[in-house]
């Protein structure tokens, strides 16, 4: 039997252990008449044990037709002198029907709420169980960039970003640092995970929340990293970003492996069977070495997206802050020479850039006025985004807004 005490009172939270056996297809005995029958004899000494015979525990039966007769009687408080041994039971009980040790059955009980994701470095580094504290604060702040990385591309997966949205930065923060383990000196992060609260359809698992998505994302991304070593080839990930990594994600991950330890850091993923996938999606435990070969070919692929052309369809507001003609800017009449203007830009994606586009000669004239008056103007169009210049193609509904 685990010793709870090993870690103290509420090594394995009620919640937790609930959501636990929910998630594995354990639930309460449905029937309270049935469950008033006792039939369990566990059940029933237990209950014969206590002065009243009052009930302070649930009866958990499993819905899988191989534990067909085998119950768990679960505690419904943490206020139970017996609370750790009854518990202690359940993980025994478990550890038996799962096949794996009690250490592990507590700690997925534990990690329910959590994605988690586990980093190794290797025995060179670690000298009487302990890394330098400068390896420590680069792992962190690498992780967590990583992290915000991978988010921001499953928000808008395009070939890079120039800002990390919000909603991406909020949620590495809510990921938790964990305990670090022995054995290669390891760090342990773990991805926050709500309740899955859904009803199970047959043959359709539900959608996963965001957070399931990122760690997905990134077991995909390292995925296409190993195959993209195998064919010496970056085509596996620079032709997977809707899925995988974009150019930010391999930058951050490079300079983690840099800034940490340069000879490598294994990865290993473990899912919360709390939001199962479907069979295309990774919820199953995965394992990944980078090292130098690794980060070569990540930052070779990063390379190659930073090059490519990102373009959408966009409607810029701002002052105009240039003006540029090659004909006369009164003539309406000439079409032939070109008309362009540059517009101070602001947005959450881009920061503040200067935005060039071609417009019509009434276009254009209105541009002067709007100019010389300090009014914004907007115009929509397709913006491009070409080396370090921002580029407005086919440009219509020029305005003064409001």
């Amino acid at each position: 039997m685990i010793d709870l005490r090993e870690t103290g009172p509420g090594a394995v939270p009620l919640d937790m252990l609930r959501r636990y056996l929910a998630a594995t297809g354990w639930h309460v005995r449905a029937s309270a008449s049935e469950a008033d029958s006792l039939e369990s004899l566990a059940a029933k000494v237990l209950l014969q044990s206590r002065h009243g015979g009052s009930r302070n525990f649930e009866v958990y039966v499993s819905s899988a037709p191989d534990l067909e007769g085998i119950e768990l009687i679960v505690p419904n408080s943490v206020q139970s002198s017996e609370y750790a041994s009854q518990v202690g039971r359940v993980i025994d009980a478990l550890s038996a029907v799962e096949d794996r040790s009690t250490f592990d059955v507590a700690r997925a009980i534990r990690e329910v709420a959590f994605d988690v994701v586990r980093s190794r470095i290797p025995d060179a580094l670690v000298i009487d169980d302990s890394i330098r504290m400068e390896m420590a604060q680069s792992f962190v702040s690498g992780i967590r960039n990583v992290l915000a990385a991978t988010a921001n591309t499953e928000l808008e997966p395009l070939p890079y970003f120039l800002r990390t949205k919000k909603e991406a930065s909020e949620y590495a923060n809510r990921c938790r640092f964990g305990h670090t383990f022995r054995g290669s000196f390891g760090f342990t992060v773990e991805s926050p995970l709500e309740p899955n609260s859904q009803a199970a359809l047959p043959g359709f698992a539900p959608a996963p929340p965001f957070e399931r998505r990122v760690i997905q994302r990134m077991v995909r991304g390292l995925r296409t990293v190993s195959a993209a070593l195998s064919a010496d080839s970056t085509d596996p990930i620079t032709e997977s970003i809707k899925t995988g990594f974009n150019a930010n994600v391999c930058e951050q991950f490079a300079s983690l492996i840099d800034g940490t330890s340069p000879s490598g850091i294994a990865f290993d993923f473990s899912f919360s069977p709390e939001w199962k996938g479907t069979p295309a999606e990774p919820t199953q435990e995965a394992h990944f070495e980078l090292g130098r070969p690794q980060v070569e070919v990540i930052r070779e692929a990063a390379k190659l997206l930073r090059a490519r052309v990102m373009s959408w369809e966009e409607t810029v507001f701002g002052r105009v802050i240039r003006l540029a003609s090659q004909a006369d800017p009164s003539d309406l009449t000439d079409t032939m020479g070109e008309r362009e203007v540059a517009i101070l830009w602001s947005s959450e994606a881009t920061g503040d850039v200067t935005v060039r586009t071609s417009l019509s000669p009434s276009d254009y004239l209105q541009a002067v006025e709007a100019h010389a008056a300090g009014r914004p103007v907007a115009v929509s169009g397709t913006l491009e985004r070409r080396g370090r210049r921002w580029v407005l193609i086919n440009p219509s509904s020029f305005h003064f807004p409001g």
